[in-house]
């Protein structure tokens, strides 16, 4: 081959060459001119977890029960019990029958009687026993004078010597009291006095060294509860004839 032969194919050789760089440079320019595109926005779908009942739920035909229209009982609390012991104290408690009793009671000449009240509705009942005819009917005076009675029903008895043997039950109550007093204090226990009573009249005997005692004991005595005098001569101071 000649030095025009070998010209030639070089030629042809570079035109080759140039003929596909600018094929490939065309390419890549195409490639960048294109717009470039959307990428879609769609959602991932979720797929739904398999639903484990195989049944749809069954509905109750049962009816429904109507709310009641009573209003509870409160309970019985210790509050409640409270309330309602202070509303039962605020409330007066009283009686006819009473009432009678203490007019009875505040008379001083019925004051010793054991005298008992009987009621029925608005009647009063008159029992037990007092010493004559005018304390019989003053009690029903009385009974008869207290607000709501109507009638008065006396059953009285009267015996003539329920005044001595009432007298004579005071004596008795009053020398027990005296007695009680005496033995409170160290002085008049150690005296060892004698008491007796006789419609209200104390008499004590005995003997004592100092005559301050004896009046002492005739102090206490006094202040009883029906004692009318305190007799002390039968007192005497030891040494004496």
């Amino acid at each position: 081959m000649g030095s025009h032969s070998r010209a030639l194919l070089l030629t042809v050789a570079t035109v080759a060459l140039l003929t596909c760089w600018a094929g490939t440079a065309f390419s890549e320019q195409q490639d960048k001119e294109k717009p470039p595109e959307k990428s879609s926005s769609k959602p991932p779908q979720i797929q739904a977890a398999p639903d484990s009942q195989t049944e749809p739920p069954k509905l109750s035909i049962e009816p429904k029960p109507q709310p009641s229209t009573v209003p509870p009982a409160k309970a019985d609390t210790p509050s409640n019990r409270e309330d309602k012991e202070k509303d039962t104290a605020k409330k007066p408690v009283g009686s006819l029958a009473i009432t009678v009793k203490l007019a009875l009671l505040a008379d001083s000449r019925l004051f010793h009687y054991e005298i008992e009240a009987g009621e029925d509705e608005k009647s009063i009942t008159l029992t037990g026993h007092v010493a004559s005819e005018e304390d019989k009917t003053a009690a029903a005076e009385v009974a008869r004078a207290v607000p709501g009675v109507k009638i008065v029903i006396n059953k009285l008895d009267v015996e003539r010597g329920l005044a001595q043997a009432l007298t004579k039950k005071q004596d008795e109550i009053i020398t027990l009291l005296i007695k009680e007093r005496f033995a409170k204090s160290a002085t008049l226990k150690s005296a060892h006095f004698d008491v007796k009573t006789d419609e209200g009249i104390v008499s004590l005997s005995g003997a004592v060294r100092f005559q301050v005692i004896a009046l002492e004991a005739a102090e206490t005595a006094r202040q009883v509860p029906g004692v009318r005098a305190v007799k002390t001569e039968k007192i005497r101071l030891e040494g004496e004839s």
